[in-house]
């Protein structure tokens, strides 16, 4: 049996890089999962990248997180469909490097409507009807390192993924009495479209960019999506049902401290 069998999920981001990850873990593991993102054609390459005998248990949903009705739409529609909903992860995020001074207003905004706004919206949609349906469930949250300590050129991400983490805590406390777990997953520099255009917009080659990012990892190389997908196998699976509040670093030894 699959450690997801029998689980209705819906996942933001699902076009592409950890959330394709995560997608195609969760139906792996038995789940039936809404697969959603401002990028549909991307969605729908997620669910063509499944083996045959499982695309039935996926749907593609176009989905902007910062916009409240889509997002309880999408959360319905999940609902309509397949019956209830057992896990939400909200793993949509956008990035918009730059150093404090010197970021635009617009891209702050931006970035904290997508990171922040968008999974408060996820949660509260996806709490209220796991609460309604009195069955228990799981919210995954997809924060980063960059929020468990400053990075500097991350002036809008960094505090955006930093926010999210405090709105996990208080998510876990509040959804206790219905059995509605919260927990975020917090990934290093990991090989994705984000961490691709990030280097890229440093002007570096990618086998320099790795190179460079990889310092202060450990083990010695960029993370890769399954490392997260994984990780929020475990978090929307039964074998995590005492844990919730928590974030997970994803990172290869990061946070444990620098290498001599």
């Amino acid at each position: 049996m699959g450690r997801l069998d029998g689980k209705v999920a819906l996942v933001t981001g699902g076009a592409s890089g950890l959330g394709r990850a995560i997608v195609h873990r969760y139906v792996g593991e038995g789940a039936r999962v809404l697969v959603t993102d401002v990028n549909l054609p991307g969605c729908e390459e997620t669910i063509a990248g499944l083996p045959a005998r499982e695309r039935s248990r996926a749907t593609a949903r176009r989905l902007d997180v910062a916009k409240e009705p889509e997002v309880e739409a999408a959360v319905a529609d999940a609902v309509q469909r397949w019956g209830g909903l057992d896990v939400l992860v909200a793993n949509a995020g956008i990035g918009a490097p730059g150093f404090l001074a010197d970021l635009p207003l617009t891209d702050w905004q931006r970035v904290l409507d997508v990171n922040l706004t968008g999974v408060f919206l996820c949660a509260r949609h996806g709490l209220r009807v796991m609460r309604e349906a009195d069955r228990g469930g799981s919210i995954v949250v997809m924060s980063s390192i960059a929020g468990l300590h400053g990075t500097a050129g991350l002036g809008a991400y960094g505090p955006s993924k930093a926010a999210v983490l405090q709105l996990v805590q208080t998510l876990a406390l509040e959804g206790a009495p219905s059995r509605v777990r919260a927990n975020a997953l917090c990934p290093v520099w990991t090989e994705s479209p984000m961490v691709d255009a990030f280097v890229q917009g440093l002007g570096l080659t990618p086998e320099k960019g790795a190179k460079v990012l990889t310092r202060d990892i450990p083990l010695g190389r960029l993370g890769k999506p399954d490392d997260v997908a994984w990780a929020a196998v475990y978090l929307a699976s039964d074998e995590s049902a005492f844990v919730t509040g928590v974030a997970l670093p994803i990172d290869g030894g990061h946070m444990a401290g620098r290498l001599p």
